[in-house]
């Protein structure tokens, strides 16, 4: 098994400085609801925030909070366990090489078009473990760019997308994962955008908004990046589709050990000395601790 180190990051990175590392750790070990963050964990959260301290510890917070308040996205995610194999059956989410452009691309696509087989909430599941598994592999992503075939959804996965579970997507994606994104690019026929935006619009900041491409083909992606690295059936040069699939489930196999312990990588509530208000907003926690109802105009 191959996982990057902190010595890999100062090589990659000339901003990385120690201090900042040594910074980070005291304030750590001043949060009781925090777990120990390894050095290479925080030179990554550091990266994704362009050094800033102030912005890696708002990211840290969130991260942690989010994993361990939405246990449907963030638990039980080892790749042996019967369930989580059949939602890694249902969709294929890798990683290819770099382009020419040196962006990190991670490639979604539905391989089982049985409406009732999708789930959004087990859809982002393995979409988030092979963006971690990535990352404790290679560490910092630069220029981080999502590319999803979406061709094949209906309108009945649309309307299996939950409210709840968009919304705390978009938070987490927005203020929570430790990369750079450079750009959301989706394949879909153009009826479904409009029965999937409203879904998402709510919750989407301006700068996620302007990263975001549709396309109505392939064809059409091809005059942002460079087709070679996708796969052979979809016009690339690289691997099919199915192969890639099934080397998706070798590699979570291999690394089920990773999953399951970082599992545990959340915060712990109960040892939380306060809360910050934004935080609970987050969580759809009121003043009082109970949830609140979600509105949607």
């Amino acid at each position: 098994m191959q996982f990057a180190n902190v010595e890999d990051e100062y090589r990659k990175n000339k901003d990385l400085h120690e201090s900042d590392l040594k910074s980070l750790q005291e304030w750590i070990q001043k949060q009781p609801h925090l777990p120990p963050v390894s050095d290479l964990k925080l030179a990554v959260f550091l990266h994704s925030c362009h050094w800033s301290l102030e912005q890696t510890k708002t990211t840290i917070e969130k991260f942690l909070t989010y994993r361990g308040a939405w246990p449907d996205f963030f638990a039980n995610r080892n790749p042996n366990d019967p369930s989580v194999r059949t939602h890694m059956g249902v969709s294929l989410c890798t990683f290819f090489p770099k382009t020419r452009q040196n962006c990190n691309i991670v490639f979604y696509k539905l391989m089982d078009l049985t409406v009732d087989n999708f789930c959004s909430k087990a859809e982002f599941k393995v979409l988030d473990m092979c963006i971690m598994l990535e990352m404790a592999r290679k560490g910092s992503l630069d220029d981080f760019m999502l590319v999803a075939d979406m061709s094949d959804v209906s309108m009945g996965h649309a309307l299996k997308i939950e409210i709840t579970a968009t919304r705390r997507i978009m938070l987490y994606l927005q203020g929570a994962l430790p990369v750079r994104l450079k750009a959301l690019h989706f394949i879909v026929k153009a009826g479904l955008i409009n029965l999937i935006m409203p879904l998402f619009k709510p919750f989407m900041k301006k700068e996620l908004a302007d990263l975001l491409h549709f396309h109505d083909s392939y064809e059409a992606l091809s005059k942002f990046l460079p087709l070679e690295s996708l796969p052979a059936d979809v016009g690339g040069k690289g691997p099919t589709t199915k192969e890639l699939h099934e080397n998706m489930h070798k590699l979570y196999t291999e690394y089920a050990d990773f999953f399951v312990e970082e599992e545990g990588f959340v915060s712990k509530e109960d040892f939380r000395d306060s809360r910050p208000s934004y935080m609970d907003e987050d969580l759809g926690i009121g003043t009082d601790g109970s949830f609140k109802k979600l509105d949607i105009d």
